[in-house]
């Protein structure tokens, strides 16, 4: 009897193996030499079926000819030599305890492996050659841009570093593969800047929260992830705190009155120096602080509102009044389109929340402030992102006439 053509997926599968999905778990069959078919128990891992499988049909099924048992060359099994899948839950667990991602980056890393364990978690470890790689990277990424792809490059030679490191593979497979080359198209802004009137028309349209969330954007440069997280009031600075630490008495700077200073560490990049930032309170700040209050909710949070579900506190959250950083982007997006803003552009294109940093930028360096400590930036290439204009710069050249 011939086994039956195997799925692409399942072709390193030994013959006559095969899985399927029983209520809702995976369960692993075995056809035997007399046509009767047998279910793996629950719990039952790849690895271990595969090895079973080998043993039965090495037994059961071997040529007359030639007998898999009567071989003294025959290799002992590479315990390392498992199914990815079995390895990819080491990984995590790895970089779970080593590198301290942020919870957005580490969701995001957790996705990839899945789409991993998706497309090549049935492969043994030691098996997977760079094609494999390309094959899913193509499946997943291959219609992204350049930047997606090179940053989906850059994660496969982070796992494959620790699958080596585990003695799971001989060598970085990963390390072989070539990044995407990067031309000043592929570096250039897509989504269109947002205007100071378009700002405006949002604000005034904008709930209370987000109106609150938008002042302080301007103010502060900073975004979501930081807004939705500031207090009114903190009693000292901490890592991994955003709030203002208020003067009993206010102070002057620069002919600036300031009432106390706005602490923000900033999440991305949180392991970095640069990513603690003082912000003194001035007028506008202590103003929108003071209009945030109208709603007369209690709440130790300067962005909330009355949440229209009762469905618990969010992951991201510790209120059941705090704003999340995706109702603050989202209901942006909806005034936004509900103006009729931008309506000419794809959604792709039109400015989000995030666009306020950059028209904040702008403004600073306007005034003559350069905005990179303000903006928790450790490098000045990438504030320069923020401040640079779309606009085309034509260098104009003197007049002179070239004599031969």
């Amino acid at each position: 009897m011939a086994a039956k053509r195997r799925h692409s997926n399942r072709k390193d599968f030994p013959d006559f193996l095969y899985v399927e999905k029983r209520a809702g778990k995976v369960r692993y069959r075995f056809t035997c030499v007399d046509g009767t078919k047998k279910m793996f128990p629950v719990g039952t891992t790849e690895y271990q079926a595969i090895q079973a499988a080998i043993a039965y049909n090495a037994k059961h099924r071997a040529m007359e000819s030639f007998s898999l048992e009567s071989q003294k060359f025959i290799k002992p099994t590479d315990k390392f030599n498992k199914p990815l899948s079995e390895w990819i839950a080491v990984v995590k667990n790895r970089v779970s305890d080593e590198e301290n991602m942020s919870p957005d980056t580490y969701s995001v890393f957790l996705n990839d492996c899945d789409r991993l364990i998706e497309r090549l978690g049935h492969k043994l470890s030691k098996q997977i050659k760079l094609m494999d790689l390309n094959d899913w990277l193509n499946h997943y990424f291959g219609s992204k841009s350049k930047n997606v792809y090179n940053r989906k490059v850059s994660f496969l030679k982070k796992v494959f570093a620790y699958l080596a490191d585990e003695s799971a593979v001989n060598t970085n497979v990963a390390e072989q593969k070539k990044p995407r080359r990067l031309n000043p198209e592929d570096k250039a802004k897509d989504r269109l800047d947002l205007t100071i009137d378009d700002f405006k028309a949002i604000h005034q349209k904008a709930p209370l929260f987000l109106r609150t969330a938008m002042e302080i954007a301007l103010q502060s440069t900073h975004a979501v992830k930081e807004l939705h997280r500031i207090k009114y009031s903190i009693k000292k600075p901490a890592p991994g705190k955003c709030g203002i630490l208020w003067f009993e008495v206010p102070t002057h700077q620069n002919g600036v009155t300031v009432y106390g200073t706005l602490y923000i560490h900033r999440q991305k990049v949180k392991n970095s120096k640069a990513s603690y930032v003082a912000i003194p309170v001035t007028q506008a700040i202590k103003d929108t602080v003071e209009r945030s209050r109208k709603d007369k909710l209690i709440c130790p949070y300067v962005v909330h509102r009355r949440n229209k579900l009762t469905n618990g506190i969010a992951k991201e959250c510790d209120h059941q009044f705090q704003c999340t950083s995706k109702i603050i982007s989202r209901t942006f997006s909806k005034v936004r389109d509900e103006l009729n803003l931008y309506s000419d552009l794809p959604k792709s294109l039109r400015p989000t929340f995030h666009e306020i940093r950059r028209l904040a930028a702008q403004k600073l360096q306007e005034m003559g402030e350069n905005p990179q400590q303000r903006m928790a930036h450790s490098r000045p290439e990438t504030t320069k992102i923020y401040t640079d204009s779309n606009n085309i710069e034509w260098h104009e050249i003197p007049a002179k006439e070239v004599e031969i």
